[in-house]
């Protein structure tokens, strides 16, 4: 008589799952790939048939453990379609998988864009609003402020319609919903007319932009900057729309930029790192930032950037005010800890919005991000930049790594109770759960 498979054998049969940091793996008893809504709907109610949990996974590039699941998985890399075009309001609607730079391209021939990007475009459009993803710009909100209607699948594969006119408190609290709610299957976006941004970058001293740092934000449409342990400059982006034709960087300037500094030198001296650190610390300070300093092209390949490098994250929301004294403090902590910090902090703004969820809630706000290496050990650095946040009543992007549990959120988001609200109407059997959910919102009768 055969004996019965083990849990851990019939595990080792499933497929797997890993993230693009890969520091998050699972193995579902099935990934799913639908092209359509109705594919989608099936899976849901199959999945709730058979008490199973189901996750949605876009591009896989959260740093968190959101998508994990061993019941179904369901990747939408087949769920890419403009599904119509509304060109006299500006707007679209899309199928939830689309990712942002396809969208983009897609959209300007359209003549439309994004106002707004974050800056990469790897991520689907699902994804990046479900978790706060921001662009920069002390006037303009994270992504999820650009949805204007959606389209949710709810824990028994319901299909919910959803706007501000229309299950007004489902649209509420969807937009960032960290994938709590139910499956969102489409979104219509705001759109404006196609623009050109004319970007400025340039390496000026940090001592110079934080002094500044106000002015900056104030001046520009968008500014941002990266400051690197060692280098007494930080790497400016300023971006502004502009009636100005098109004058990209050329082929051989993108190549050089992107692929020759920005991942062969760099990451072969992050690699040297291993071997030899001093030789590689001395190497890095002699390379250049940058030679992009004036240039004009469309709005999305200027938002975005490439990012070859593998590296874990972390980002934490704060009032804008405290921008400066926090940035300061992280600074401290890299001269100051003996921590080998490799790569960049990077200091952005988000306008104030009105979503349960969105870490830029009721308040003009500052992010901070910090990076560490995939194959170096970040907790250390991580727990002690994100006291420092604390502090300011932070509040971390949901789909970046932090420490932080139910407990500790529920106070920092004043609508924390009306998201609750909206996460037991619509997923009562907790289909949607998963333990990182469970860690940041805690049970669903919460």
């Amino acid at each position: 008589m055969a004996e019965l498979a083990t849990r851990s054998q019939i595990e080792d049969r499933r497929p797997r799952w890993r993230n693009w940091a890969q520091n998050q793996v699972c193995a579902p008893v099935a990934i799913h790939h639908p092209t359509t809504e109705q594919q989608l709907v099936e899976i849901v109610r199959l999945a709730a048939d058979a008490g199973r949990r189901v996750k949605v996974v876009g591009s896989g590039h959260s740093f968190t453990a959101t998508a994990l699941t061993d019941g179904d998985l369901v990747e939408l890399d087949r769920y890419t379609d403009i599904l119509h075009v509304d060109h006299a309001r500006r707007q679209a609607t899309v199928q939830a998988g689309i990712r942002l730079y396809d969208l983009s391209e897609r959209l300007w021939a359209l003549g439309l864009a994004m106002p707004n990007m974050g800056d990469i475009a790897y991520q689907s459009i699902s994804g990046a609003v479900a978790t706060g993803t921001h662009g920069t710009g002390g006037r303009f909100g994270a992504l999820a402020t650009q949805i204007v209607g959606l389209r949710l699948i709810d824990g028994h594969g319901a299909v919910i319609e959803c706007s501000r006119d229309q299950e007004p408190e489902v649209f509420h609290a969807a937009r960032v919903g960290i994938g709590a709610l139910g499956v969102v299957s489409t979104v219509t976006l705001q759109l404006e007319d196609a623009f050109n941004l004319h970007a400025l970058e340039q390496v000026l001293p940090i001592t110079d932009v934080l002094q500044k740092l106000d002015r900056h934000v104030e001046e520009n449409e968008h500014f941002e900057f990266f400051w690197t342990r060692g280098s007494p400059g930080a790497f400016t982006k300023r971006n502004n729309r502009t009636g100005a034709p098109a004058q990209p960087l050329s082929r051989w300037e993108r190549f050089r930029d992107d692929v020759l500094i920005a991942d062969v030198a760099r990451n072969g001296l992050f690699q040297l790192d291993r071997v030899v650190p001093p030789l590689s610390r001395a190497l890095r300070r002699r390379l250049p930032a940058t030679n992009r300093e004036d240039y004009v092209d469309r709005s999305y390949l200027v938002f975005t950037s490439a990012r070859r490098v593998r590296f874990y994250e972390m980002e934490y929301f704060i009032p804008r005010e405290h921008a400066r004294e926090a940035f300061e403090r992280v600074q401290g902590v890299i001269h100051g800890s003996g921590i080998d910090v490799r790569m960049p902090v990077e200091l952005r703004f988000v306008a104030a919005d009105d979503i349960p969820l969105s870490p830029a809630f009721g308040r003009e706000t500052a992010s901070i991000a910090v990076h560490m290496l995939r194959h170096q050990e970040f907790q250390p650095f991580f727990e002690a930049v994100e006291t420092i946040m604390q502090s300011y009543d932070g509040r971390p992007h949901w789909g970046k790594l932090h420490f932080q549990s139910a407990d500790q959120l529920a106070r920092l988001y004043p609508e924390w109770t009306a998201f609750q609200s909206a996460r037991r109407q619509l997923d009562p059997d907790g289909r949607f759960d998963n333990a990182y959910l469970q860690r940041v919102l805690g049970p669903r009768s919460g």
